[in-house]
């Protein structure tokens, strides 16, 4: 478990009432740096947390904040229950002043359904990502990046088992997508395994046929995996910098070379890995960061696809306040602040299309230095860069293999399928969905 000191720990009732729920809480405590009560809570209680005792003050970009702090933790349960009764407790957050709760302090959003590039998202022109039910144990991160909004309170689900029951049965009625990205707004190795939710997850993949765990993580923490019966059935995809951006903005993540030691580790021990550099951040001697990193990654692992992501969703006032401005090479720095115009319409801001692809080509290039056939992809891009680079990258914006993609199966080159037109839902009676 990672070495943290959180300013207050909550359990629900929930939670606490039920031994196997409140064991795993008990062992996350005992492994503090420093000694924490456990505050048992009520849905009750909630709008007075909210209100008095600054649930959500750290919920800013880190690199705004004069004080970053480990997050307060918070463990709850899925209720699977009504949407009435979520929506009770939805309108209490909102009366205290939240106007936008989080699904995890709700008890709600076991799954998501994420309906990339389908009629109903509002983005579709504007990136590509495959249409999938996204799964969700957690929500908050204890890394501190500069960039990011999700640090200040980590909120993890403990009902693991009563969770996968769910799980299997929206498994089941979609045949379609054969892989499930885990949180994609947390990290969930940091209190592993203390906690001992993630690896009976895993587990429970390593039981099924043909259908794949995806986790996404920046982290160092892999040792305590070798031993869980994974089968092959967990892929994991490690957000990967330079050296420059993960000691400088990224303080409590694994280094560069902690993160790529990790996925040897895990690749050892049978786990299919994968990396996104993600988010490049163009910062001064990024050329020779993204050659090192590409250099280590091939000298100690062989990933089965690598995604490439610039740094984006950020005006460019975002980024010069969440991130040193000093430190980003000057010719991009320029581009951002130069193209704000042309890059007004779009997710893809601050760095214009041509600035983004100069980025990408440079690290293509010093991939394919070291391997010829690995399938390297963009991640959440736009069609406009897909359509550039397509040639490239030997694949389109509807066949590429994605890092977390819901048909990115271990060992595929593209895929078999219309991501777009396979994607069908069908979760009616299914407790948890959003």
């Amino acid at each position: 478990m990672y070495d943290i000191a959180p300013p207050a720990v909550y359990a629900h009732e929930s939670v606490m009432s039920t031994p196997t729920y409140r064991a795993r809480v008990e062992r996350v405590v005992a492994a503090l740096r420093e000694p924490q009560p456990i505050v048992t809570y009520t849905d009750r209680d909630l709008p007075d947390m909210v209100r008095n005792r600054n649930l959500f003050a750290g919920r800013r970009p880190m690199g705004t904040l004069q004080d970053v702090r480990d997050p307060i933790l918070l463990f709850n349960t899925f209720r699977f229950d009504s949407r009435e009764s979520v929506d009770a407790r939805r309108k209490q957050l909102i009366k205290a002043g939240w106007d936008k709760p989080t699904d995890a302090l709700l008890g709600d959003a076991a799954f998501v359904w994420f309906d990339a590039n389908l009629e109903t998202d509002t983005h579709r022109h504007d990136k590509v990502c495959r249409p999938c039910w996204r799964i969700h144990l957690q929500e908050g991160c204890l890394h501190k990046c500069q960039y990011c909004g999700l640090g200040g309170l980590l909120v993890a689900m403990v009902n693991v088992e009563d969770y996968c029951r769910h799980l299997a049965e929206l498994i089941r009625r979609h045949p379609w997508q054969t892989t499930y990205l885990l949180d994609d707004d947390a990290d969930p190795p940091g209190l592993e395994p203390e906690l001992g939710v993630l690896g009976e997850l895993i587990e429970f993949f390593g039981t099924l046929e043909d259908r794949y765990l995806i986790i996404h993580t920046k982290t160092w923490n892999t040792r305590w995996m070798r031993s869980l019966k994974h089968n092959g059935k967990t892929i994991i995809v490690w957000s990967i910098s330079g050296p420059t951006q993960s000691r400088l903005i990224e303080p409590d993540t694994g280094t560069t070379e902690q993160r790529i030691e990790a996925a040897r580790i895990a690749q050892e021990a049978g786990y299919p890995v994968r990396y996104k550099f993600k988010p490049i951040i163009p910062f001064r001697g990024w050329r020779d960061d993204a050659a090192y990193t590409a250099e280590l990654i091939f000298k100690h692992t062989r990933p089965d696809v690598i995604s490439l992501c610039v740094f984006m969703w950020h005006t460019y006032d975002a980024m010069v306040r969440s991130v040193p401005a000093d430190l980003i090479d000057p010719e991009f720095l320029d581009a951002a602040r130069a193209g704000q115009s042309e890059t007004e319409d779009t997710m893809t801001k601050p760095f214009p299309q041509q600035a983004r692809q100069r980025i990408y080509e440079h690290h293509l290039a010093e991939i394919r230095k070291h391997d010829r056939d690995v399938p390297v992809s963009l991640s959440t891009e736009n069609f406009k860069m897909w359509s550039a680079m397509k040639d490239q990258l030997g694949c389109t914006a509807t066949n590429y293999v994605c890092g977390c993609g819901p048909q990115s199966d271990p060992g595929l080159r593209k895929l078999t399928c219309h991501p777009f037109q396979v994607a069908v839902r069908n979760d009616h009676g299914i407790p948890g969905v959003v």
